[in-house]
């Protein structure tokens, strides 16, 4: 089973009170899609061939009544650290993620959009820090389906290799 490292929205910080009582959804960042270890094709997965290594290293994110009071807004960003490898040669790198909302208790991935991050090194840096832009989902209000059975996950899309290297690795 996935480990999850649940991490509690930065909550519903609006001044409005009527704000003060909406219940969140859930962020989750699973550990083995929170790295993204990138090897130059066709080589064995070492350091020397190390293209870049990546982590999201925080997620942001609010909840507000929606306009209309028609559901709940959740605003999240994500901040991603990527360090260049020895084998790495470009100045910027494309990071390829997703935010997916799962529904609690049967892991059923109800909606999943990936997103590319452009990461660009400064001269003579190895590691760049970059926060992605923001980014709302609406969640309707509905009677048989609560904020609280939702989860919003984040993590990186990786291959199939990758993500059996993050598995074996474990979290770092």
């Amino acid at each position: 089973m996935v480990l999850l490292a649940a991490l509690g929205l930065a909550g519903c910080s609006q001044p409005r009170v009527d704000n003060l009582l909406i219940a969140c959804p859930t962020l989750s960042l699973p550990s083995d899609v929170a790295d993204l270890s990138r090897h130059r094709p066709g080589t064995p997965p070492d350091l020397s061939t190390l293209l870049l290594d990546a982590r999201i290293q925080a997620l942001d994110g609010t909840c507000r009544g929606a306009r209309r009071g028609e559901g709940v807004s959740v605003s999240l960003a994500a901040r991603f650290q990527v360090e260049r490898g020895p084998a790495g040669t470009e100045r910027s790198v494309d990071l390829p993620w997703f935010i997916a909302i799962v529904e609690d208790g049967t892991e059923t991935i109800l909606n999943r959009q990936t997103f590319v991050q452009r990461v660009t090194f400064a001269p003579n840096t190895t590691v760049a820090t970059v926060t992605s832009p923001r980014f709302e989902l609406v969640f309707p209000l509905r009677a048989e389906r609560r904020i609280q059975d939702h989860r919003i996950m984040v993590g990186f899309l990786l291959t199939p290799e990758e993500l059996a290297l993050n598995r074996t690795r474990g979290p770092r």
